[in-house]
């Protein structure tokens, strides 16, 4: 009987302090967050995808307003106007997606 429950107390000591560190790990992984198709594990990175998201999209959009004004022969001032609707147009396709 003495073997026994020695058997049962020491699996218990085995098991017991494992189990908080188990719980711990899956409650880590459990929180994951998306942006545009990629998974992060914080929601920092993630807002930090999105403001660069975003960045990019104002800087392509005026370009690309810009130079296809200016090539469709556009006035100075016609292509500036353009090229700011396209960074408009462009930072708001960025920040479409929450994280």
């Amino acid at each position: 009987m003495r073997v026994v429950t020695a058997l049962l107390i020491a699996a218990m000591a085995i098991c017991v302090p494992a189990l908080p560190a188990a719980a711990r790990s899956d409650s880590q992984h459990a929180q994951r967050y998306e942006y545009d198709g990629h998974y992060y594990n914080s929601v920092a990175q993630c807002r930090r995808a999105k403001r660069k998201a975003r960045k990019n999209g104002t800087i392509v959009g005026a370009a690309v307003a810009g130079i296809g004004a200016a090539v469709l022969g556009a006035n100075l001032g016609e292509t500036a106007l353009i090229a700011g609707g396209g960074a408009l147009v462009g930072n708001q396709l960025g920040k479409s997606k929450k994280c």
